[in-house]
């Protein structure tokens, strides 16, 4: 076999010498799914011998990894790149938690089901996964090439193929925003959306040409490696995956032409990659590995090549990494289009950029995300256009908007709320442009409902005045000793009107004004009556803080929320009657005096490595006052906030201890079983009913400990999760179960 391609090599060197010409060599990058990270490997060893590559082809996800050489990364800095990323994120139909605008934050990941509604009917989209965080991720990386949009004039010399999906035909992409181009290329037909290419709707190329060779033949390459991916169409029972069946029947047509570019590949590649498929993208690291492997095996074969050029035509000037520095762009103008509801004075205020300044690439990739952030926005495109004046850039904005109105589905099911359906519907520009207004309700034996509308009240988008309502109808169980000895039913409405304001994507400040009325009452036993209620107002300021990488399961960053208020014109009333004996007891049982009332919350995740996590959480929840009305404390139990004033701790149920002042901090460790499966230990520790107390006051009585193992799967309908728990207390273990999506 070495001896046919060095003799292949020697007759071409030997043809070219004669003409004084030193032979382009071409290569091929099929596509493939995950399995197209093996192409790292084999431009690594393309790197190491020295061989300079003079034209490149690809489709899909060769076309990814084609193009990132092509504008100058090495083999070696694609590779760090890419074993980090997170591919369930990148493919996520929605981009990352901490991208999203604090005003929208906790509203989003939160239902299982979001339909579009518009022109009065409900919408579906043309693909599964629009691919924000793709967009965004390919912004990042092809930033110091966004002012090339003639793909010859790359590093290398590129091209990458796509569908057009109004003729079926062919499309080669050799100009225009490189983002878009391949981003067209790996648009599988039904799980992303096409793209649109110089007027054209495009999908994945790898459905007419998935191993484009001839197309380099045609960029005047005279000696061609082909890296195929594919040996033909899977038999039925190697059809394991969704995706296998999908990429079987779009490369029909492929298939009949492989053969055709199979024979113009001077040296043909076909690693032994049978154990993966298209969709493997968690076994990217072993994928990689086998990339590396292939790589070696052929080095010698590149590093003949290179040698015998260099031999007889001189030494090439050949760099690993032919990047351009990084740089700032001086903008000199902005515009948008595709704008429908919203106005550019709106898009450019979120955007927060000025014209006749020079930005760096994370200045522009942080304002984009901003605007992606706002949530009105799908999609976001933009290229760069050497202004009229020769001054520095024109950035052109092609944008696609979010339909003004959703309606949103999910299910729950937890240990103390039950079973319930969750419904929602948000509508934006309500009554008001720039404003969002939603209206949430669980249905459940627990009802609850949420009611929410705020506008915009600055250039920036960064200010609001909010509105919202809160009621809840719940079980209120009372504990003594940590034994259940009765369950009352606890109803709450709250209103609440603030002023908010951003000061980054990540953290916000605000102040508030909240009234509240709350009622707990016994229900079902006629020897014994309770009943009671209290109504008051609060006013508040407050700061949070979130970074945290993931909704659900997260292994970095910080969630911090902070409040301090005052609770004024208190009125608690209370009645209680047992044994046909009435004792009515005055509001004085319940202090009706103004007092402070802090909350603190903050959780921090760290990762130890790629499957291991730390957490750490610690909350004050304190009243300053002695005897606050029942319906006002704190309920402490549980392995998540839930309920009205819900301060979690492990090892207890929902609401077992109540207290009107409360300090907990908490340990953890979490470890990654596969993609979406995890396993988590807690310890906590609290300090309660510590108000008016000294320090030599406190007893074991004042002390909580407690512990859980859990395990958690993130599943498309929600977290699904079963803790077992254990406290010191009472020396008993407790389970909790908790289905699907809060409310």
């Amino acid at each position: 076999m070495k001896i046919k391609y060095f003799l292949c090599i020697l007759a071409l060197l030997i043809v070219q010498a004669a003409e004084a010409q030193r032979p382009k060599i071409g290569l091929t990058l099929s596509g493939g799914g995950a399995k197209g990270l093996m192409h790292i490997g084999i431009l690594q060893a393309i790197d190491s011998a020295g061989l300079k590559i003079d034209c490149i082809t690809g489709t899909s996800m060769g076309s990814i990894i084609g193009a990132m050489y092509a504008a100058g990364y090495s083999g070696d800095t694609i590779e760090k790149m890419t074993r980090p990323l997170d591919w369930s994120l990148l493919f996520s139909t929605s981009p990352q938690l901490k991208t999203i605008s604090y005003e929208e934050k906790s509203e989003y990941q939160k239902y299982a089901i979001e339909i579009p509604y518009m022109d009065g009917k409900f919408k579906i989209g043309k693909g599964i996964i629009e691919g924000q965080e793709l967009w965004l991720k390919f912004s990042e990386v092809f930033r110091p090439v966004c002012n090339i949009t003639d793909f010859s004039k790359l590093s290398i010399p590129f091209q990458c193929i796509g569908t057009d999906l109004a003729t079926g035909n062919a499309v080669v992409m050799d100009h225009g925003n490189i983002v878009t181009a391949i981003r067209a290329s790996m648009a599988i037909p039904s799980v992303f959306t096409p793209v649109k290419y110089d007027g054209k709707l495009l999908v994945d190329g790898g459905v007419v040409n998935n191993f484009p060779v001839l197309d380099a033949r045609k960029m005047g390459a005279d000696y061609v490696i082909g890296v195929n991916l594919n040996s033909g169409l899977l038999k039925a029972e190697e059809l394991e995956t969704a995706l296998d069946i999908l990429l079987q029947i779009g490369f029909f047509k492929d298939a009949a032409t492989f053969e055709l570019h199979k024979a113009q590949c001077n040296l043909f590649i076909l690693p032994d990659i049978k154990d993966y498929t298209a969709g493997s993208f968690e076994a990217s690291d072993s994928i990689i590995d086998i990339g590396k492997e292939t790589g070696r095996q052929y080095y010698p074969y590149f590093k003949k090549l290179a040698d015998s050029l260099a031999a007889i035509y001189g030494p090439v000037k050949f760099g690993k990494d032919r990047l351009p520095a990084e740089r700032t762009t001086f903008i000199s103008n902005f515009t948008v289009d595709g704008l429908q509801h919203t106005k550019p004075d709106f898009f450019f205020g979120l955007l927060n950029l000025k014209e006749g300044r020079q930005y760096s690439t994370g200045e522009m990739n942080h304002a984009i995300r901003r605007v992606y952030g706002s949530r009105y926005y799908k999609i976001i495109r933009y290229d760069y256009v050497p202004a009229a004046a020769g001054d520095g850039m024109e950035m052109h904005f092609h944008v696609e908007e979010f339909p003004l109105t959703d309606v949103k589905f999910a299910l729950n099911y937890n240990d103390f709320t039950k079973l319930s359906l969750h419904l929602n519907w948000t509508s934006r520009d309500l009554f008001l442009k720039e404003s969002r207004a939603l209206v949430s309700v669980a249905l459940s034996e627990n009802p609850r409902i949420y009611g929410e509308y705020f506008k915009y009240i600055n250039r920036k988008r960064t200010a609001r005045a909010v509105l919202d309502y809160y009621y809840e109808s719940i079980d209120y169980p009372l504990y003594r000793d940590f034994r259940l000895y009765e369950t009352l039913r606890s109803a709450a409405h709250i209103a609440d009107f603030r002023l908010e304001n951003n000061l980054n994507l990540v953290s916000a400040i605000g102040i508030g004004q909240q009234f509240t009325y709350s009622k707990i009452k016994t229900e079902e036993i006629p020897g014994f009556i309770y009943n009671s209620n209290n109504h008051f107002g609060y006013t508040y300021l407050f700061y949070a803080f979130n970074n945290v990488n993931k909704k659900y399961f997260p292994t970095k960053g910080w969630s911090v929320r902070t409040e301090a208020g005052f609770t004024y014109n208190n009125n608690p009333e209370f009645d209680y009657s047992a044994s046909d004996t009435t004792v009515s007891i005055d509001s004085l049982i319940f202090s009706s005096d103004n007092y402070l009332k802090l909350n603190f919350r903050g959780n921090h995740y760290s990762e130890i490595n790629t499957r291991f996590s730390w957490s750490q959480r610690l909350q004050i929840a304190w009243i300053l006052e002695d005897n606050p009305y029942i319906g006002d404390q704190f309920q402490a139990g549980g392995v998540k906030e839930i309920i009205r004033n819900q301060v979690p701790f492990d090892g207890l149920n929902e609401s077992e201890v109540k207290t009107g002042s409360l300090a907990t901090v908490q340990l953890g460790l979490q470890y990654q079983l596969a993609k979406s499966a995890f396993i988590s230990g807690h310890v906590n520790a609290a300090l309660y009913n510590f108000q008016g107390l000294d320090a030599q006051d406190f007893k074991s009585d004042n002390m909580l400990t407690g512990y859980s193992v859990s395990m958690g799967y993130d599943s498309a309908l929600g977290p699904l999760e079963f803790s077992v728990m254990y406290c010191d207390q009472d020396k008993k273990v407790r389970t909790h179960v908790s289905i699907g999506f809060d409310f």
